[in-house]
């Protein structure tokens, strides 16, 4: 009976990614198994010596060269001899975040890379690893997931741990998203006196009128979105002053500054504020903004 029935031959219409999977990862450590009859040398992967530095150096440079499906097979037999080997964690971590990113956001194959992704990322903490960046990784995945305990929870470890300004944001995005707008109000408020100067300085703001909305405190929301709007309209105009009006930074400030605006004109919307309406469409239109 040939070892490939139903899976490599490609005789199987039926045949399901799972199975192809396995069929290319059977390859893989076959070849480098080496088959043939040529004499194994101990340090080069033959036969006995797939030592799990080997399977993972070689995925390693897979890895390094967007080949993911097959550096996944070799991470993962490396991880298989040592569960508490942490490089090819961190790899398999990147391999199926990057898979994630190429696909159309929100699809099922996205969904899918990036829940296995976030495994790893998970896996790669319980390891020790606590640098920022595993836990900017696990919260950008936890967002695009929709999944806001994750987001909560890896929010808050980030800035226990490092206490700066993109940190703070992400802690009161993830604590609005899960309804707990009193705690949203103390960390925005405490982050828009430790950074004034910050490219978050609007989404801080923003939050906090938003926050204020949902408690029924309008006037204080209104007051916090009108502070926001000056703060942000000194950014951008220091930006403006020093030549970065494309960067990343404006168009973060610009996008909050739309989104202040549209906060405000709900408010006024409400309570029927003629004047302050007119006001804010002129404004939201010399922004571009036609809607």
């Amino acid at each position: 009976m040939s070892l490939f029935k139903g899976g490599c031959s490609g005789q199987s219409a039926g045949r399901t990614s799972s199975a192809w999977s396995f069929c290319v990862g059977f390859l893989v450590l076959l070849s480098l198994a080496g088959c043939g009859s040529g004499k194994e040398t101990a340090g080069e992967g033959t036969g006995a010596t797939l030592t799990k530095e080997y399977l993972y150096h070689r995925g390693h440079i897979l890895y390094a060269q967007e080949q993911y499906d097959t550096a996944a097979v070799l991470l993962k037999s490396a991880y298989a001899l040592d569960s508490m080997f942490v490089d090819p964690v961190r790899d398999l971590a990147m391999v199926y975040y990057e898979m994630g990113r190429r696909e159309p956001p929100k699809s099922v194959s996205s969904d899918r890379n990036f829940r296995v992704a976030h495994r790893y990322f998970g896996r790669l903490e319980e390891l020790g690893n606590h640098d920022a960046e595993t836990y900017d990784r696990l919260c950008e995945i936890s967002l695009s997931l929709d999944d806001d305990r994750s987001f909560l929870r890896y929010a808050r470890k980030n800035a226990e741990l490092y206490p700066y300004e993109r940190q703070y944001y992400n802690l009161g995005l993830a604590q609005y998203g899960v309804g707990d707008y009193q705690n949203v109000i103390k960390t925005q408020k405490e982050a828009i006196e430790k950074f004034k100067t910050s490219q978050y300085i609007g989404g801080y703001y923003r939050l906090l009128g938003l926050a204020y909305v949902k408690v029924d405190r309008d006037q204080t929301a209104e007051r916090t979105f009108n502070a926001g709007l000056k703060a942000v309209d000194a950014k951008l105009a220091e930006l403006r002053r020093t030549s970065s009006a494309e960067s990343d930074e404006y168009r973060r400030l610009a996008d909050d500054r739309v989104n202040i605006l549209l906060q405000l004109k709900r408010i006024f919307l409400i309570y029927k504020k003629q004047q302050d309406l007119e006001r804010v469409d002129r404004q939201l239109k010399e922004a571009g903004y036609e809607k």
